[in-house]
């Protein structure tokens, strides 16, 4: 299994293409990816915009580049589309796939932790999906919640 806790957001998506050949080259089963959320303009609202803005038109348009990437390579992965992270001491998250609207803001550290777990310990858990994880109680906040 790869872990991939950075996202690419270089020109031409180095990062990802390297990831991409060494897993084929090595036979790793398994990769996991940061990723940003509103890459697919599931975001609504102010929050969605805001959003937006904060990462820019290029740094979109590469973690989504990068995303289609992993989608278009054959190997099995997952993409975790993440919002703005907070040290909230607690584990409370839904899960969105990619043609869903996106349910939240912010979402702990912790939670974020919990999941790739979950993703490890199941190695089959959401296999070739992009997915957003976030606290559903921070949804409707035009500003991430810290």
């Amino acid at each position: 299994m790869v872990f991939v806790s950075t996202v690419d957001h270089e020109v031409d998506n180095p990062i990802t293409k390297n990831v991409i050949e060494t897993v084929k080259s090595n036979k790793k089963a398994r990769v996991i990816a940061a990723n940003v959320l509103g890459i697919y303009d599931e975001v609504p609202g102010a929050f969605g915009q805001w959003n937006a803005e904060q990462i820019g038109p290029k740094g979109l348009a590469t973690a989504r580049n990068s995303d289609q990437l992993l989608a278009e390579s054959g190997v099995k992965y997952t993409t975790l589309r993440l919002p703005w992270l907070n040290d909230r001491n607690e584990i409370k998250y839904s899960i969105t796939t990619r043609n869903e609207i996106y349910n939240g803001v912010s979402v702990s550290r912790e939670s974020v932790a919990d999941f790739i777990l979950k993703l490890i310990n199941d190695p089959n858990l959401y296999v070739k999906e992009s997915i957003g994880i976030a606290d559903p109680d921070t949804q409707g906040n035009d500003r991430p919640v810290y």
